[in-house]
């Protein structure tokens, strides 16, 4: 399937590079598997069954090529007159012992205490190996290009900084050729509901007539009091709502002054939920790089690719944290809640969209965090991005940044929408006065409420808040006011230049930062740090370890720094707080410490030359690219820079992002998703290898049941009727993940509404799975095999379980795809409930009579009941691999034999196949497709609103 993750920008990891006197693997290194590395104890309890089913394996081809016995040795052997056989030159005798079958009961339980107590030993050696390997330290490779620890800590003001984001060059994403302005007209949106179940339904205005523009290249947010339909507002014009079942639209939506349909615009369309919707087991590239594969035009180069993913990754500043694994918040670990929400928002980055739609992506993030968010927001308005954002209570700095709001408020009326500068001037008009030192916003929130003072005796309190929605109608000009001509480039270096409280921003920032960095050592803020730790804290940093003497060195002056005030006794061992490392370098970024440095520094500091080719090398730029830089201080269109490159080549690049955009087609996809899915499958090992313990444990379990206390003999049907369906059981609940998983159904929603084909989506999933279904069905038939040593070929004995096992996946793949996402949590209890009524009620060896004596139950029994196929399967070929004598048999040994033979060939069957086998592989086969069609089928029907 080609390489398992996205190329790295940098070495492989067995490369490492001399940078003055370090030797330092890439800060911006790629790990491409990652996985959790399971206990050795785990892994040896797992793979023992699975070894010697191997081992059984080789053993028969050797046999059966080297030292075939013929038939009649075979049947001399059956009949229990001899231990042995002879080869087929007749030259040597060869001894074969198949009389294990003949061993008495303390015989068979000595045969048992030994493979128990070989277990044991192997368990207790893996343990104290295990233990030894613990206490081994793995040595980590030295920061790329750090020489000082002046270079470091400047490199860390560097990644925390707000003027990275300012002053950052795109290198793979480019302008947009096909700008997209949206202009909607008298937007009128209602639902139909019912007070009681056979009342009348009612008509709910969530939206009436929403009248505006939001134009190319300028940030919109739209606000609002709760319950005044801004999210519905935003779907519908991300095209998520429209008039089908309950929901009524009216209005108008024009792209670019034409109608047209949203969904038309979805492959250059991007929308960040409110959720963090992201891949929680892959890296933070790992989600950008694949979203940029599957959603940027179709043929667009690796390294192309690999520019927009770091230019994703510089400007929402996760650099430091690329090569983390994004992990679950509330299993611990992984990334803060902020840096999440970034990731969030990059996955839209990366696919470059012309139009961007956001809903409340500042919800659950500090005040410092979305400051920031917003400004890489102002920053994509550069290359020409239309953004629509839903935001909810911004502080003043981040209202300044919008350029236009659209104010909401009850029903869905609109309030005022126009430029953010003229919202205050038009609210005063109306004889509202804000406050001293109040935030504009919050002000505004409470005029819509009706909470704010009215100087206007013309507009009472009671007319508030229909009066707003009154006078905004005879106000508004063309259904919105005009925004100003000049450029966004403008607005945002007039309001950065002017705005005297950016040095505290920046400052606020740069303490957000550090604060994460320092939670991430899973420390109480307040504790004081050792050197092991520290280091931790500097790694969050920057995402590069540094050296043992940069720490020292760094720990050193900060302690000097603050020797006076902890009064550090001699001889004490260092320790660095939270407070003393954050005034730290506030005092170099202020330029107060260190003096050498200033804060201009600290962006254009001079570097020597291997370190400015470790920074080529971690953007992914190379000397032989012929696509363009783009960045913010040029002569070109929209503020950003073309190089000196061919202007044609520029222009055909640039209209790739045209409004037709070609995403890769299903080949494409299906590589691109078998190469993610190859990631995440490396990935889940612990949870595979702990299932494949319960897998073989059940397997032990039932073989001593059957071989030691009840004594069954091994062509016993209802041993191999209650095998399949443990196996059944315990492989269709596996499979309930793989595509019901509560996690990963969101992404797959998401990905669906933005062009995934969910048949090369299907085809990955299914395909990889083949693996881990093998794996338990392998260590599954292998562990009951030891235990019941049956007489016949270990090749013969598992093929019934394999088809089994394939036809349980399948139903573990429809159960999870039909099944309602509000009663995922029932998976597992219809997969029991299925599993013993079509293998145990419906499959009964006993009952068959009945079933194969009418085709009314013939036909259904077949299609649905996979012992109906699996226990006939192994029950003649074992009885015709190694043949039993009735008359050694007890009496209801003896009328089930006879029974079971009798009434299975009442049963269809193809011509000459009366022992099953071929019947029995086609059937199962067939059943297992049909249940996979049918699953794709639910899978694309079930949860269809949420997938557009």
């Amino acid at each position: 399937v080609g390489s398992p993750s996205p190329p790295s920008p940098v070495a492989p990891p067995s490369a490492h590079i001399k940078v003055g006197s370090q030797e330092a693997s890439g800060a911006c290194m790629q790990h491409s598997w990652g996985a959790d590395e399971p206990p050795l104890l785990l892994r040896c309890l797992a793979y023992a069954p699975v070894c010697i089913g191997l081992c059984l394996l080789l053993a028969e081809q050797i046999i059966d090529e080297d030292r075939a016995v013929d038939s009649e040795s075979w049947r001399r052997l059956s009949e229990g007159n001899e231990t042995g056989g002879y080869n087929s030159t007749g030259n040597t005798t060869v001894i074969i012992n198949f009389s294990v079958r003949h061993l008495s009961r303390v015989q068979k339980g000595a045969v048992m205490v030994g493979f128990v107590g070989g277990m044991v030993i192997i368990i207790v050696m893996a343990a104290l190996y295990q233990r030894n390997v613990d206490k081994a330290e793995i040595v980590r490779g030295k920061m790329e290009g750090v020489v000082s620890a002046d270079r470091y800590i400047l490199k860390i003001l560097k990644h925390f900084s707000v003027k990275v984001v300012q002053d950052h060059i795109f290198h793979g994403i480019m302008p947009t050729k096909h700008q997209v302005s949206i202009e909607f007209s008298d937007l009128t949106t209602s639902i139909q509901q019912r007070s009681w179940m056979f009342g009348k339904p009612e008509e709910k205005f969530i939206l009436t007539g929403v009248s505006g523009r939001f134009q190319a290249g300028r940030v919109a947010a739209i606000m609002g009091t709760s319950g005044a339909g801004k999210t519905t507002f935003l779907n519908l014009l991300c095209g998520k709502v429209g008039g089908m079942g309950n929901w009524k639209v009216t209005g108008t939506i024009k792209v670019n002054d034409e109608e047209a349909s949203l969904a038309s615009l979805k492959p250059i369309m991007g929308f960040v939920p409110q959720d963090d919707i992201v891949h929680e087991g892959m890296t933070v590239r790992e989600n950008i790089w694949y979203s940029a594969k599957l959603r940027n035009p179709s043929g667009t180069s690796a390294s192309r690719l690999q520019r927009i993913t770091n230019d994703v990754l510089q400007v929402l500043q996760l650099e430091a944290q690329q090569n983390i694994k994004v992990g679950n918040r509330a299993t611990g670990g992984g990334l803060s809640g902020g840096q999440r929400k970034r990731v969030n928002v990059g996955l839209e980055l990366a696919a470059c969209p012309t139009l961007l739609f956001l809903d409340e992506p500042t919800s659950g993030l500090d005040a410092t965090g979305s400051l920031m968010l917003v400004r890489v927001l102002q920053k994509m308005t550069q290359l020409g991005m239309t953004i629509v954002m839903v935001i909810h209570q911004p502080r003043y700095s981040l209202f300044t940044l919008i350029d236009d709001v659209l104010l909401l408020g009850k029903g869905g009326r609109t309030a005022f929408f126009g430029p953010t500068e003229q919202a205050k001037l038009y609210f005063e008009r109306l004889g509202f006065s804000m406050p001293p030192n109040e935030n504009p916003a919050d002000w505004m929130m409470d005029v819509m409420s009706g909470q704010a003072e009215n100087e206007n005796p013309n507009i009472s309190a009671e007319e508030m808040p229909e009066r707003l929605f009154k006078e905004w109608e005879n106000f508004k000009e063309g259904g919105y006011l005009r925004q100003p001509s000049y450029s966004t480039r403008d607005v945002i270096n007039d309001t950065l230049t002017n705005r005297d409280s950016s040095q505290m921003e920046e400052i606020e920032v740069i303490k957000g930062h550090i604060k994460d960095a320092w939670k991430r050592v899973d420390l109480p803020v307040t504790t004081a740090l050792g050197e092991e730790d520290f280091t931790k804290v500097l790694l969050n940093c920057t995402g590069a370890e540094s050296s043992k003497q940069v720490v020292g060195e760094i720990m050193r002056r900060i302690e000097e720094m603050h020797i006076g005030r902890r009064g550090q006794s001699k001889g004490e061992e260092s320790s660095v707080s939270h407070p003393e490392f954050e005034r730290y370098l506030l005092e170099i970024h202020k330029g107060t410490y260190l003096g050498a440095y200033s804060t201009d520094d600290i962006f254009h500091a001079e570097t020597d030359e291997e370190d400015a080719d470790v920074t080529d090398s971690c953007r992914g730029s190379d000397t032989g690219s012929d696509e363009p830089s783009l960045g913010s201080g040029s002569d070109g269109p929209l503020g950003t820079s073309v190089g000196s490159r061919d202007s044609e080549r520029n222009r055909r690049l640039m209209g790739r992002d045209a409004l037709g955009r070609e995403l890769p087609g299903f080949l494409p996809q299906l590589m691109i998703f078998l190469q993610r899915r190859s990631i995440q499958w490396w990935r889940m090992q612990t949870m595979r290898l702990m299932f494949l313990v319960v897998v073989e444990f059940a397997a032990i379990f039932l073989g001593c049941f059957d071989n030691f206390i009840f004594d069954s003999p091994p062509w016993m049907p209802s041993n191999y009727m209650n095998c399949l369906i443990s196996l059944a059981l315990l492989t269709s609940v596996y499979s309930l993940r793989t595509f019901g998983s509560p996690e990963e159904l969101p992404i797959f929603w998401r990905e669906c509404s933005h062009g995934l084909n969910r048949l090369a989506f299907f085809l990955s999933r299914s395909l990889l799975d083949l693996l881990d279904m093998f794996l338990m069905c392998f260590g599954f038939a292998s562990a009951y095999y030891i235990v019941m040593v049956p007489e016949m070929p270990f090749s013969l004995y598992i093929v019934p379980f394999i088809f089994v096992c394939y036809v349980s996946c399948s139903w573990g793949y429809f159960i999870s795809c039909w099944l309602p996402f509000e009663l995922n949590s029932l998976g597992p209890f219809v997969s029991a409930l299925l599993s013993f009524v079509l293998g145990g009620i419906l499959g009964l060896p006993n009952e068959m009579s009945v079933y194969l004596s009418s085709p009314i139950f013939e036909i259904p029994i077949n299609l649905i009941s996979f012992t109906r196929w699996g226990v006939p399967m192994i029950f003649f070929a074992y009885i015709e691999v190694s043949p039993v004598d009735p008359d050694l048999m007890s009496g209801p040994q003896e009328y089930i034999y006879n029974s079971t033979i009798t009434d299975y060939s009442k049963g269809w069957h193809l011509d000459g196949d009366d022992n099953y086998w071929w019947t029995g592989m086609l059937y199962l086969s067939c059943v297992g497709m049909a249940l996979r069609a049918l699953a794709f089928l639910g899978l694309c029907i079930c949860n269809k609103s949420k997938q557009v």
